[in-house]
């Protein structure tokens, strides 16, 4: 029988991977350095492993993956977040003896994590970019004279938001220079671009860097407010932008996932490429319900079948993630609008990350897992409740 290893398994794009590909037939073993998360409670989840947390005990971590492999019958080894995507990319050849890593080499897959890599791909394929300059060739004068203020702070590695900064005072920018440079060596420094909308085009390339899986969706609402992870989006038909990012992926000879992410100009409509993420996206389910479905088309890109593409796609469809939806109220200055938005039911069809009739316990799941982060916060002891096993063999259950 067909069967994946999937990752990240309290991720909600994991979930939604783990739902897709059991949907198609295939045994799903699911993964994750959280003892409490939705998948761990999904009907479609075959067994729940515990592995430790690849951040912190990064040896121990490849053991236990590299362990489970070699005892089961994987045809693929699928991890989702930043992190993780990095960690096993990076140690494939550790890994390829047992499964198939369905993403690109290494160095390639650095142009999307890296922004500075991101940046200086995109100039060489002209992509329509903000202005931007590195802190190793530019002070914090030639910033302030050339991008002025407010000025955005990006450090190189980071998802969803983090490690970005708009910046209002000399001030604030030194501290976020100061900070990123100790940490990562360099930053990035960019114009600050008035928001017009923020749309993502969605897709998956083959070995020949031919397009077999698309779509766009424009951001609703994100957390944090002011640009984040989208917590509510919508498909939308935009072939211009389409036709972008496709020339920017080309241009790299690119082969796997990749969410190319624009942000649109409020002053002249021209989108502004802000991110390239080599990974699955936070809004997977979205992709998913409008009609493409990107998990079970990486699966069989890995195991050598050739998909017919799937480039059209259901438009003006909505999901939301619930969760981070209800908290983004919170970080809201227009706090009753921002209540109002919620409660008021979507006009057009909407479908959840997480919460689903058919599969209703991960919702019990995702509750779990946000009071193990709270409780990490609070106490800042690891929730991966692992730190003291002395194996690195991954729990069953």
């Amino acid at each position: 029988m067909s069967s994946v290893l999937v990752l990240n398994a309290h991720a909600k794009s994991g979930l939604v991977a783990i739902r897709r590909l059991a949907a198609r037939g295939i045994d799903v073993t699911a993964a994750s350095s959280m003892r409490w998360s939705a998948a761990r409670f999904s009907r479609d989840v075959d067994r729940y492993l515990i592995y430790p947390d690849p951040a912190r005990r990064t040896g121990e971590f490849l053991e236990a993956v590299e362990g489970e492999l070699a005892r089961g019958d994987y045809d693929v080894l699928l991890p989702i977040n930043e992190q993780t995507v990095e960690t096993v990319v990076h140690n494939r050849s550790r890994f390829e003896r047992h499964t198939t890593v369905p993403f690109p080499s290494y160095e390639q897959l650095l142009v999307g994590l890296d922004k500075r890599r991101t940046v200086e791909a995109a100039r060489e394929a002209g992509s329509p970019l903000p202005e931007t300059l590195f802190s190793d060739e530019a002070s914090l004068a030639d910033v302030e004279a050339t991008l002025g203020y407010p000025v955005v702070v990006k450090y190189p590695f980071g998802e969803g938001g983090k490690n970005v900064y708009i910046c209002e005072s000399a001030d604030e920018l030194e501290r976020a220079t100061r900070r990123g440079e100790e940490r990562f060596g360099v930053v990035l420094f960019q114009e600050f671009v008035p928001n017009g909308g923020e749309r993502g085009v969605y897709t998956l390339y083959d070995a020949s860097t031919t397009m077999v899986g698309l779509t766009v969706q424009r951001r609703l609402r994100s957390r944090p407010p002011e640009g984040g992870a989208s917590t509510y989006r919508e498909t939308v038909a935009d072939p211009d932008l389409v036709a972008v990012a496709d020339e920017f992926l080309t241009s790299l000879d690119w082969s796997g996932l990749a969410m190319v992410e624009f942000r649109i100009d409020a002053r002249t409509g021209e989108p502004k490429l802000i991110e390239l993420n080599p990974r699955f996206w936070g809004s997977l389910s979205l992709s998913t319900f409008a009609g493409v479905d990107f998990p079970y088309l990486l699966y069989r890109l890995a195991i050598d079948e050739s998909p017919p593409p799937v480039l059209e796609y259901d438009v003006g469809v909505r999901s939301r993630c619930l969760f981070t939806d209800a908290l983004q109220l919170t970080e809201r200055a227009d706090r009753l609008r921002a209540v109002r938005e919620f409660l008021t039911p979507s006009p057009r069809p909407c479908t959840h990350d997480i919460v689903s009739l058919r599969d209703p316990l991960p919702t019990v799941g995702q509750v779990a897992y946000y009071a193990a982060v709270a409780y990490e916060k609070v106490t800042g002891s690891p929730a991966d409740d692992v730190s003291d096993r002395e194996a690195p063999t991954p729990q069953r259950s």
